[in-house]
């Protein structure tokens, strides 16, 4: 794992967790698993804290621990992948707002924050904290309703359960099938009365299903990517074979089984009739997808079936990843090389000169700008006829695609650190002034909510002056930014991701 991954983990626990747990996990991701014993030694915390701190990252699913070779001590080990995820909690937020609704908003966020509850503690938690909220209108009824329709959506699913083997002190965490749960209405009304949440007999732990909410990210990556390259009716099209996908294969399957054309447009006829398009020319649509789709539709020799091919979506999206990348950093003239050399896969200096169309220093100037990027690179080729060293050698540029990925992935990281660091530098030096816009805010919310006269919520306002109202207005437009660029390189972090599901 790279340097600059641990930085940007290093930053994010500490955001989220404080000091102590920052330093266990920057050990854990340095040295890889440790007990207990040799973490307070490392650390310098006190057994107590660094018991602490473990407990708190095995609850949000950050580290993992197993048995020694002696089955009595357990290694700790820090889960790098699961720390990024935390930055990827609002656009998880804003998914599901999309789809259910605030009140589903509101209970995953509440699931988020605790990791994992039980379905009587989530909903008396999130019915008590909205109680005199009269827009929200939270009843423990409503927001049973949408539990249950998240779990059967699959965005919430059950939490492991901890089995422990004959001859082992270590426990080990079994995934269990998650089954509807039934939920009594009454009993959870009774506790929330009571206030008294040991009374609940419930021990089934719910969890996040953040592998659901991958799946739509992708699915709303291909949709878009399709819209933009062909128009909306096709973007539509491809929604409804990944729909029939689920239905039949893997959901990360490299590729679907073939779904019949003839169910694909009786599925378009049903629930895309607003798109008479789309229907009255679809055989042409699922031509243009199969051949001008970036190779995420592939068509049986007859042409009666058609598969989703995710290995070739994640493909193309890296490839357009890498496109921009190299045209924000370099200009548009090395892209053009870029894409000739990707496209001719290997290529003399000469020939791209040629290719490219650009004057002969130039061209050299922006190949070896690629190469010291670490976007293409060389392979030498020995002639045939040579019997000497390698000066008689061809040197043919190349693009390795798995470690080109491998540098922006790099990158990306190194980025990411980059403006987490930033956001914590602007959020530090302006701690108090935005303290005090926020308790201002909390003041105003109330007195709203008590129907109390203008002129009171004015005064209680101008409590802000016109100077710090300035400097906060400017705060919060840089971190607004930072928050925009965070979510943006996490977005490339995905595609990298997906498309290494498929390489090796």
């Amino acid at each position: 794992m790279s340097h600059q991954l641990g930085r940007v983990v290093s930053v994010i626990l500490q955001r989220y967790f404080g000091e102590n747990v920052q330093k266990v996990g920057d050990d854990l991701f340095t040295y890889g698993s440790k007990p207990i014993a040799l973490l307070v030694k490392s650390t310098g915390l006190s057994r107590i804290k660094v018991v602490e701190s473990l407990r708190t990252l095995l609850k949000y699913d950050l580290a993992m621990f197993e048995p020694t070779p002696n089955e009595v001590i357990a290694d700790y080990r820090l889960i790098p992948e699961n720390v990024l995820l935390m930055i990827r909690y609002p656009r998880y937020l804003l998914q599901i707002k999309t789809k259910y609704g605030s009140e589903a908003e509101i209970l995953i966020e509440e699931l988020l924050q605790k990791a994992c509850s039980t379905a009587t503690v989530l909903l008396v938690s999130i019915a008590v904290k909205y109680k005199d909220d009269k827009e929200k209108n939270m009843t423990i009824v409503k927001l049973k309703d949408i539990f249950i329709s998240l779990i059967t959506a699959g965005y919430i699913q059950q939490a492991s359960v901890a089995e422990l083997k004959e001859g082992s002190e270590i426990p080990t965490l079994v995934p269990v099938a998650t089954i509807t749960p039934e939920i009594d209405v009454r009993a959870v009304i009774k506790i929330m009365n009571s206030g008294n949440l040991a009374e609940s007999s419930d021990n089934v732990y719910w969890k996040v299903n953040y592998d659901r909410f991958h799946q739509d990210i992708r699915d709303e990556i291909m949709i878009k990517a399709i819209t933009r390259r062909i128009d909306e009716n096709a973007g539509e099209l491809l929604r409804h074979m990944l729909q029939h996908m689920y239905l039949t294969s893997p959901a990360w399957a490299a590729e679907s089984t073939l779904v019949p054309a003839v169910e694909l447009r009786e599925a378009c006829l049903r629930a895309a009739a607003d798109k008479p398009l789309l229907n009255q020319y679809f055989d042409q649509y699922l031509k243009v997808l199969e051949e001008s789709g970036c190779g995420t539709v592939r068509a049986d020799a007859g042409g009666r079936g058609y598969s989703v091919r995710g290995a070739g979506a994640a493909r193309g999206c890296l490839l357009a990843l890498l496109e921009g990348l190299v045209t924000e950093r370099l200009g548009y003239k090395a892209a053009r090389i870029f894409r000739i050399i990707l496209d001719k896969k290997y290529i003399e200096e000469d020939d791209v000169q040629k290719n490219a169309m650009l004057p002969n220093k130039e061209c050299k100037e922006l190949s070896y700008k690629l190469l010291e990027e670490h976007f293409i690179s060389l392979q030498p080729m020995r002639k045939t006829a040579s019997a000497g060293g390698m000066n008689k050698a061809v040197y043919l540029f190349h693009i390795n695609l798995h470690d080109v990925a491998h540098t922006v992935q790099d990158m990306c990281y190194k980025a990411l650190g980059n403006v987490l660091r930033r956001a914590s530098h602007e959020r530090a030096a302006h701690a108090r002034l935005l303290d005090k816009q926020r308790r201002v805010r909390s003041i105003v919310h109330g007195m709203r909510l008590r129907a109390e006269p203008q002129q009171n919520i004015d005064d209680v306002e101008e409590t802000l002056t016109p100077s710090e109202l300035a400097v906060l207005q400017g705060v919060e437009k840089r971190l607004k930014q930072l928050s925009a660029a965070e979510l943006e390189i996490d977005k490339n972090l995905f595609i990298l991701k997906w498309y290494f599901m498929y390489t090796h």
